[in-house]
């Protein structure tokens, strides 16, 4: 079975879904996996004065290698709304022909893939829609075609898998065959025998009789600054550790006891959160948007057996679990921080700490996935 798989995310960027995915399958029997990564137009390359726009070609394995088409000819995504002669697709087109051709089934985990095979009427299609891909952009141009691309996506595809139940539903009314299968934890990150500036001063802190509260992740517009801002108004000894690349325009430092750390390596990632006495998810409730989030970092906090703060959405309702305490507001908040000695954590022992990792690890779901490609397209 040759699968190409069109993944927005970079196979050296943070790992993801889409690299734990692809990295499993190829490990299955008979598999073969070319992971396509977006190509870099060259006036990004221009600007960043790098040379990410040229071709790539990487082997991870037998069953895996890494394609990048060459953005030499090509302009940003977003204009191609402007694109009447469709320039860009024809020459992303012409370098992706043979693996086309040769592939057995077309993974897409994005809409922006869509117009590189739309016209492919022979081949297997799957759509692994993540993400409310609208949502998570603020360019409006980008927003325009991907709502378009999407929905042309979800009539045409074979197989369309959804990340969460709101998803889901939608996924139903426009491709019969739709599944559910969830985000999960990367058991690498369990490893916590690692060095760390973070967890060294977090250490400190906690040694100085602070109790800390944690987030690990991306910082964006459906961040929460003033449930944050709550927790260390609360009580001079409780602080807030922020660890992810922070795209708002706001200066966490002028906070004492808001500590803003830069992307650190996947490997420091247990290590940090094993440090936390509770972990957030404080996501703006501002839009029903949040419903379409299956948050991979609950399942992270989970693997390591910590009390859970989190903002009320059906997911996090919909995981049903002890330990995860949910709010609509900054008084309920304000409510678990007065009783926070008693707040308990998910599991009761390690048997249960243990059962809950390996039914919800990344092997555990690409058997689920492979089971759902046998099923529907063979």
């Amino acid at each position: 079975m040759k699968i190409l798989y069109f993944s927005p995310i970079y196979w050296d960027d943070l790992k993801q879904r889409p690299q734990h995915l692809a990295e499993e399958l190829a490990k299955m029997p008979g598999v073969h996996i070319t992971f396509v990564e977006p190509s870099i137009s060259i006036l990004n390359s221009i600007v960043r004065q790098n040379s990410d726009y040229k071709k790539r070609n990487q082997t991870i394995n037998d069953s895996l290698q890494i394609f990048r088409p060459s953005g030499s000819l090509r302009l940003p995504r977003s204009f191609e709304s402007l694109d009447v002669f469709h320039m860009n697709q024809w020459f992303e087109k012409r370098q992706l022909e043979d693996l086309v051709s040769s592939a057995d089934i077309i993974w897409l985990g994005s809409p922006v893939f869509y117009p590189l095979i739309k016209s492919n009427n022979n081949k297997k299609i799957v759509f692994d829609r993540m993400d409310d891909y609208v949502f998570l952009t603020n360019n409006a141009l980008m927003k325009k075609l991907l709502e378009k691309w999407e929905l042309e996506l979800l009539a045409k595809a074979d197989l369309v898998i959804s990340t969460s139940n709101h998803l889901h539903k939608h996924s139903q009314t426009l491709c019969r065959q739709s599944y559910l299968v969830k985000n999960a934890v990367d058991t690498a990150i369990l490893n916590i025998n690692v060095a760390s500036l973070v967890v060294s001063e977090l250490e400190w802190l906690k040694h100085e009789g602070y109790y800390i509260f944690g987030y690990v992740g991306a910082i964006d517009h459906w961040f929460d600054v003033e449930a944050v801002r709550a927790i260390t108004e609360f009580d001079e000894k409780f602080v807030v550790c922020l660890v992810g690349r922070n795209n708002l325009n706001y200066n966490f430092e002028q906070h004492n006891r808001i500590k803003y750390y830069e992307t650190v390596p996947k490997s420091e990632i247990g290590a940090i959160i094993d440090a936390f006495d509770i972990c957030l998810y404080p996501f703006l409730r501002n839009s029903d948007r949040i419903d379409t989030i299956n948050p991979v970092k609950v399942y992270e906090y989970l693997s390591f057996n910590k009390v859970i703060l989190a903002v009320d959405s059906e997911e996090t309702r919909l995981l049903n679990q002890e330990g995860i305490y949910l709010y609509n507001s900054l008084e309920e908040i304000r409510k678990y921080l007065k009783d926070i000695d008693t707040l308990q954590r998910p599991f009761y022992d390690q048997e249960q700490l243990e059962d809950f990792v390996v039914h919800n690890n990344w092997e555990a779901r690409a058997k689920t996935i492979m089971e759902l490609l046998i099923k529907e397209l063979q």
